[in-house]
């Protein structure tokens, strides 16, 4: 499924030039406000309406394949009643004559009991019709992907809304549920539940006279072969850690941070309280250490991978360096995962806000009773907190914190909070 339109994320990267390979720390700050914005959750919303009116296109024009379908005239040879056959062919005639067998005598003459006979039959089950039939299939899984990951998207009434709009979402969803009814009309005709018969036809679609020369099929076999492209999931990955590189950026600004140190792919910014080192990786990970200047001896450090589609990932043991890291986390065009939690929790807002929750989650301090909490964890109340070097985590939930008593009121940084 394509959750975001990555023509879109490319340009918008290669906008921004040289700006994250460039050592310069004099400046950054103008330089960094000059760059566009775009939102890509915008794009993805348009690039889906789009595809799904490509998609009803393409369920109207199935439709009349259905109504006036290619056939092949099939003929299959069979001997029958004489008074059963309508007309025979000159062939059939001469076989009939040579068969001795379906003569017999009647008032002294020689009549035919039965005849050889071609029957001619209209074979529905062609290449091109089963291609069809596979084509309905894997438009109608991919409208059923569409409606969970929009309907996930919908706002509730727990939502942090106001208003229970359609709005754009709303939209989607609508035209979804149209598509998905036809979708199953066509799945009931006697065309499909004939052509789908047997074993499935390979993906790997033959592009044959039919679907290159008729019209009806060639719109078909052109709309299969532009959605099954291949695009470099990758370059895309890639992409959006820098997209989201340069909004982790303009937040760490906006919360007072100043770029300190910059070399080659670290960066260090500091504020009164804190220093955060953004590390972008080689590959399509970005890695973010979060420090709270009084603690320095204990920076907590956290792995974000970044995902263009909705593929989460199930376990910290299939992340490779997951073990070296205090906190594994999935940015998408839509959403921040949480993948070392049991029930992979996600906030779900504008990229903007995904990329501020990412930080405020690394950096959240509060006046805290530590004789309390030495025992409790502070974010689900459970019991039996376990304390390793001054880090207390929670088993049930995960999360992790640290106290500051350096001051005359006792605070407690959150290096880790899981809900």
């Amino acid at each position: 499924m394509r959750f975001i339109e990555t023509k879109k994320l490319n340009d918008y990267i290669i906008s921004t030039g040289s700006f994250l390979d460039d050592d310069i720390i004099e400046g950054f700050a103008q330089r960094l406000g000059s760059l566009g914005e775009i939102s890509l959750q915008d794009f993805s919303v348009e690039h889906d309406m789009k595809f799904l009116q490509e998609v009803s296109a393409v369920l109207n024009v199935i439709v009349s394949i259905i109504y006036h379908p290619h056939l092949s005239n099939k003929h299959e040879e069979v001997i029958i009643r004489t008074e059963l056959a309508q007309q025979i062919s000159r062939e059939d005639f001469s076989e009939t004559i040579r068969d001795s067998k379906l003569w017999k005598e009647h008032d002294a003459k020689m009549i035919p009991e039965e005849v050889h006979y071609r029957l001619h039959i209209d074979e529905l089950r062609i290449y091109e019709n089963r291609f069809i039939g596979f084509l309905v299939d894997v438009i109608d899984r991919e409208l059923q992907k569409f409606s969970t990951f929009y309907l996930s998207k919908l706002p509730t009434i727990d939502s942090d809304t106001n208003t229970l709009d359609r709005n754009q979402i709303g939209n989607v969803i609508v035209e979804i549920d149209r598509l998905r009814r036809k979708a199953q009309f066509i799945k009931g005709t006697y065309f499909y539940k004939e052509v789908s018969k047997g074993k499935p036809i390979s993906r790997k679609i033959q592009p044959t006279n039919i679907l290159l020369k008729d019209r009806l099929y060639r719109f078909c076999f052109k709309f299969y072969r532009s959605y099954s492209r291949y695009e470099d999931p990758e370059a895309a990955n890639r992409d959006l850690r820098d997209y989201y590189t340069i909004l982790i950026f303009k937040d760490l600004i906006a919360r007072g941070f100043e770029l300190t140190s910059q070399q080659k792919d670290k960066y260090i910014f500091q504020n009164t309280e804190f220093t955060v080192s953004i590390e972008r990786a080689s590959d399509q990970s970005l890695s973010i250490t979060t420090t709270y200047s009084p603690l320095a001896d204990a920076p907590a450090k956290h792995l974000v991978i970044f995902c263009t589609e909705s593929e989460l990932h199930s376990a910290n043991s299939e992340i490779e360096g997951a073990d070296d890291h205090d906190g594994i986390e999935m940015l998408s065009a839509w959403e921040l995962t949480a993948l070392d939690s049991g029930d992979m929790t996600s906030f779900t807002d504008t990229e903007a806000n995904i990329a501020a929750e990412l930080i405020s989650s690394k950096i959240k301090t509060s006046s805290a009773d530590r004789s309390i909490y030495r025992k409790y964890c502070p974010v689900c109340r459970s019991r039996g907190v376990v304390s390793i070097d001054d880090v207390y985590t929670c088993p049930k939930c995960t999360s992790s914190y640290m106290f500051d008593d350096t001051n005359e009121n006792v605070k407690v940084w959150f290096r880790k909070i899981r809900k």
